[in-house]
């Protein structure tokens, strides 16, 4: 599957359960989770049937029910969140807390990408001048609107540092210094700073690390107790 249909099937998998729930019909049940050996044994520590869903955009989610309190539990005190089986997001909140980097502008829950070894997130949002804005739509979401009309990036989560890395060409070259010939390929392509070279390099950095022996497991090297002591 290529970078950009995974991008599609992404955007996809987020705004169909949206727009479901828009037309009334029952949502999913969301599961959440205090922490990565949590999420990677499938072991929630909470749940919610049918929460109300405001997307700020696909990649900015907030749950929300009839009482504040709970409201405030799932925005501060959970870690991530699973939707079905193939919907994950992670708590903004929570990386702001226990990591460095470019988190400040992370707002919600966001789309999560994990296995044993690595996770990333994507991020984004609408441009702030946007011509729907001026037609009455609000809440940064319309079903109408295509792919294109978000502007995301995707973020790596260092686990050994504690930081969440937006991906550029400089940490992509970074992160590619663990497997030489990835990083030869990569800074010997011409156009290596574009959007799509950079996207198609960091996801085979990822099949790379998730298959190294040497790259350590995410809960051998995760820091939950700042999170779960707040």
């Amino acid at each position: 599957m290529s970078p950009l249909t995974r991008h599609i099937a992404l955007l996809l998998l987020i705004v169909t359960p949206l727009l479901v729930h828009a037309a009334g019909e029952p949502h999913d049940t969301v599961y959440f989770y205090n922490t990565w050996e949590q999420l990677l044994n499938l072991e929630p520590v909470s749940m919610l049937q049918d929460p109300y869903v405001d997307a700020q955009s696909p990649y900015q989610l907030f749950f929300e029910i009839e009482d504040e309190k709970w409201n405030d539990v799932i925005e501060h005190d959970f870690m991530a969140a699973s939707m079905g089986d193939s919907i994950w997001l992670v708590n903004s909140n929570y990386l702001k807390l226990c990591f460095e980097g470019d988190i400040q502008s992370l707002v919600g829950y966001v789309p999560l990408f994990f296995n044993e070894k690595v996770a990333y997130i994507c991020y984004g949002g609408y441009p702030y001048r946007n011509p729907y804005w001026e037609h009455g739509y609000y809440n940064g979401y319309n079903r109408n609107r295509m792919h294109h009309d978000i502007v995301w990036h995707y973020y790596y989560i260092d686990f050994e540092h504690r930081k969440v890395l937006k991906v550029n060409h400089s940490v992509l070259s970074d992160l590619l210094k663990d497997y030489h010939d990835l990083l030869m390929r990569y800074e010997g392509m011409k156009d290596y700073k574009k959007r799509e070279i950079i996207e198609d390099y960091f996801l085979k950095y990822i099949d790379r690390a998730a298959q190294d022996v040497m790259h350590p497991n995410i809960v051998d090297v995760v820091e939950d107790a700042k999170w779960n002591e707040q």
